[in-house]
């Protein structure tokens, strides 16, 4: 007959404790995967933000001033906030918070003339035809309801060349945007001298260049240590974050304008 012998108390201690420890282990590499996780898609969140920007203000910017028949010279016309044949303008960090506009932050307008195919379109969709213009203004929302972070926004205007509206449009372009800094190019026809803020501007004629970066942020926390970094957008603007978990991304461009006093 076999004798049979249970486990010791010491043994099942060591038993306990070895297991423990390799739970442990295992909650620590969950913990570690999920922290990775979030901070990869936090990184994907902002590249993707600022891709999404400069698509559109890229674009845009790159439309500023067009005019459909070379045959004519340019009409764009005074409208009060442009001069004539002015095609973009912009503000310097905005302080009017009644105008649902992040305070600090810059504003550009830019418009162009449609073309007889349909083939420009402003920031919400509407199609202009060479009879018409837009009039798309960019500029950065305050976090609402149903968004955690502040997001680019644009507001379209189609008017005839005459002056009188057609229609508008207001859409969010992309959530994720905290800042947004212009500078303008200021030179001649072949070279540009200097770089100025929109209230530095003292001739719209003369701006050659838009300059511009801003601050993506990923739409969740982390789950790191909290973000109290000072981020530079363009020369002499910078952006503290406010000490959340979110990651951040700063981004910039520069875009050449039409030269419309041609």
């Amino acid at each position: 007959m076999i004798k049979q012998q249970g486990l010791s108390l010491i043994e099942l201690m060591i038993a306990m404790t070895l297991g423990l420890i390799l739970t442990f282990g295992v909650v620590q590499i969950f913990i570690s995967s999920k922290q990775t996780y979030s901070v990869v898609t936090a990184q994907s969140q902002t590249q993707e933000n600022g891709r999404v920007v400069k698509h559109f203000l890229g674009r845009g910017l790159r439309h500023a001033g067009y005019w459909d028949d070379s045959t004519l010279p340019i009409a764009l016309p005074d409208n009060g906030v442009f001069a004539e044949n002015q095609m973009v303008f912009a503000t310097n960090d905005d302080a009017a918070s009644a105008n649902n506009i992040v305070d600090g932050t810059d504003t550009i307008t830019v418009r162009f003339n449609g073309t007889a195919d349909g083939q420009l379109r402003g920031c919400t969709g509407m199609t202009p035809d060479r009879n018409q213009m837009i009039v798309d203004r960019y500029y950065v929302t305050p976090a609402g309801a149903n968004t955690n972070v502040p997001s680019l926004q644009c507001d379209s205007e189609m008017l005839t060349l005459g002056g009188a509206s057609v229609s508008t449009a207001s859409q969010p372009l992309i959530v994720g945007i905290e800042n947004l800094q212009v500078e303008f190019g200021i030179g001649t026809e072949d070279r540009i001298t200097q770089y100025v803020s929109a209230d530095e501007v003292t001739d719209w004629g003369d701006v050659r260049s838009v300059r511009y970066g801003f601050l993506a942020t990923s739409n969740q926390n982390t789950g790191g240590r909290e973000n109290t970094n000072t981020y530079t957008l363009v020369d002499g603007e910078t952006v503290t974050a406010s000490g959340d978990n979110r990651l951040r991304q700063v981004q910039r461009d520069t875009v050449f304008l039409r030269n419309f006093r041609g």
